[in-house]
């Protein structure tokens, strides 16, 4: 039998293989996006500090947190077409930029007011840093290598929640408050020198026609609605004028933007005709149902050690620890499952280790043992991570270089609504189990006193908050069925083969 049209064994290595390009590339993307995300939990510990030194109210001072995140996520839907128009690397230096020029005037505030139209400006940066970091990474890795660096880039998402409040709070009582910015700046130089060194384009910009109307639609649109779940998590309910506003205008905005988006004959600035792709529809929809499970718990974890169990900031952040350990360990494993067994079977048995890592947080009581749970923190976050690299590799797969800008703009916008629902709905259910079993001792949980005897009295409500966490993680099966039972051939993918021809250019 001939062997002459037989791949080389050689050739399929080094389809898998990452060579020092990619590794430089994605120790920059990681060193770029940790920063940024550390910014969204970081300045929460804060709140109370700033408010003194400032002479403000809370809700003033609120709105540097909230500030930040409305023009994050505002500012996702323009970094397809920035991509386009200027470029990845020019983007990705772009937002560098202007998230270090926000940090930096941020830490230099001198009234409340300022401090907000900085946190703005850096929120604008810190928007562009994922969705363009990760369509530099889908162009230049190819499907083979993409799950396993495309994980690695997403440790931040993992590490920033649980990092963010015990390092702020270190820096506040020890250095000061403007130094949780001014840390922002030696990562940042960083990341632009090494940037400017070893990231080149792998697809030439060009010309791209920005789409106004759907700018002024889609960003306006997220805004709102995310407002509004932020609101519905801060307030435990639906019974504020606010969040209503903010959810229905919202959801009119992006409703409108979705008609203009599938009926224009430009490119949109969200393509959703990428949704008819089954590999990115079925990747994209399983990360937004996962992201809500997973995120979602991000709340009530730290509030119950820190509530019922009395733990400190940093104390809490440190138990919190064990699911990003078995998040990263995932990483390095699901590579090598998902090519031998398929991305759905993979999936399915990540979500199967995520609800029984969640199980015992559903038992949980004042007095639970703290091995325990820490021990199925490591199971939930290994699960967690199984199931959800493997879709992030799916989303991608067979998708042209040309759509991956726009693809990661998609994924990400979907991604962050899906971890804004879990984390409000998580958050309603907790407020009213709270209150119900409070029963008038306090007014609400930031009135108790942590680890004392109406603290521990807390344990049923965190418990069947868990329960609901539980149910979001099942609810995640039915996405990750549709998924591929296999891994898509690297060679019969537009984008891996663009990615491989063009890898030296990285």
């Amino acid at each position: 039998m001939s062997m002459d049209n037989a791949a080389p064994p050689t050739a399929a290595a080094d389809a898998e293989r990452i060579g020092p390009d990619l590794w430089w590339l994605t120790g920059i993307l990681v060193l770029g996006g940790f920063a940024t995300l550390l910014d969204s939990t970081i300045v929460n510990v804060a709140v109370g500090t700033l408010a003194k030194e400032f002479d403000a109210g809370l809700s003033a001072v609120q709105w540097s947190v909230t500030g930040y995140l409305l023009a994050l996520c505002m500012t996702i839907p323009l970094s397809g077409w920035a991509v386009e128009r200027f470029g990845a690397k020019q983007t990705w230096l772009f937002s560098q930029v202007v998230f270090l020029a926000g940090s930096l005037l941020a830490g230099l505030s001198w009234s409340v007011q300022s401090l907000i139209v900085f946190r703005v400006l850096q929120g604008v940066g810190g928007g562009l840093v994922m969705p363009v970091g990760q369509s530099l990474l889908a162009q230049a890795a190819g499907t083979k290598r993409l799950g396993r660096l495309m994980g690695i880039v997403s440790i931040p998402a993992m590490f920033a929640p649980v990092v963010g409040p015990t390092l702020g709070g270190v820096v506040i009582d020890h250095i000061g408050w403007r130094w949780i910015f001014y840390l922002n700046l030696p990562l940042g130089l960083a990341t632009i020198v090494f940037s400017l060194m070893k990231i080149s384009n792998v697809v030439a910009p060009g010309r791209s026609r920005l789409d106004v109307l759907g700018l002024a639609l889609l960003a306006p649109g997220l805004g709102a609605f995310l407002y509004g779940l932020s609101e519905v998590g801060s307030q435990g309910g639906f019974d504020n004028d606010g969040t209503i506003a903010g959810l229905v205008v919202g959801a009119v905005l992006i409703l409108a933007f979705c008609g203009h988006a599938l009926r224009t004959r430009f490119a949109p600035l969200m393509d959703l005709r990428l949704f008819k792709e089954r590999n990115f529809r079925s990747g994209t929809s399983a990360t937004f149902f996962l992201s809500m499970a997973m995120f979602g718990a991000m709340i009530p974890l730290p509030l119950y050690f820190q509530l019922v169990r009395g733990a400190d900031v940093m104390e809490s952040g440190l138990l919190l620890m064990p699911q990003s350990i078995g998040y990263f360990l995932a990483i390095v494993v699901v590579g090598k499952l998902t090519a031998a067994l398929g991305a759905r079977s993979v999936s399915i048995a990540g979500v199967f280790l995520a609800v029984i890592g969640t199980v015992p947080f559903g038992l949980i009581t004042a007095d639970s043992s703290k091995v325990l749970l820490c021990s199925s923190m490591v199971v939930r976050g290994f699960g967690f991570g199984a199931a959800m690299l493997p879709c992030m590799t799916t989303a991608y797969s067979g998708l042209k270089s040309a759509s991956v800008p726009h693809a990661t703009s998609a994924f990400n916008i979907f991604q962050r609504i899906g971890a804004s629902l879990g984390t409000a709905a998580l958050a309603v259910v907790l407020q009213q189990r709270a209150t119900a079993e409070l029963d008038g001792r306090a007014a609400g949980l930031t009135q108790v006193l942590p680890g004392g005897d109406v603290a521990h009295s807390l344990a049923g409500a965190f418990s069947v908050t868990f329960w609901w966490a539980l149910g979001l993680t099942v609810l995640a099966l039915l996405p990750c069925v549709t998924l591929p039972g296999r891994v898509p051939r690297d060679d019969s993918a537009p984008a891996s083969r663009t990615a491989q021809l063009t890898e030296p250019a990285v």
